[in-house]
């Protein structure tokens, strides 16, 4: 069974822009994510659910873990 999670929608704001900060910092370490576009198309053709909206979202979750801990740190 998958475990059940949420977000607020301030700590999915965060997210996103923390996912945009690590981006523009450094682009060439999301290639694999753009390169993901091929096995979407794929996955759809074949009539398989994609995967890359639950690998976006375990992101996001890791994300927001990491804004958390480090806003505890600074505490």
């Amino acid at each position: 069974m998958r475990e059940q999670k949420s977000l607020s929608m301030d700590s999915m704001v965060a997210a996103f822009n923390e996912w945009m900060r690590r981006y523009v910092e450094n682009p060439t370490a999301f290639m694999a994510q753009f390169e993901s576009v091929i096995q979407f198309q794929k996955d759809k053709q074949d009539g398989a659910e994609p995967s890359y909206g639950q690998i976006s979202a375990a992101y996001m979750f890791q994300l927001s873990d990491e804004l958390t801990a480090s806003r505890e740190l600074a505490a």
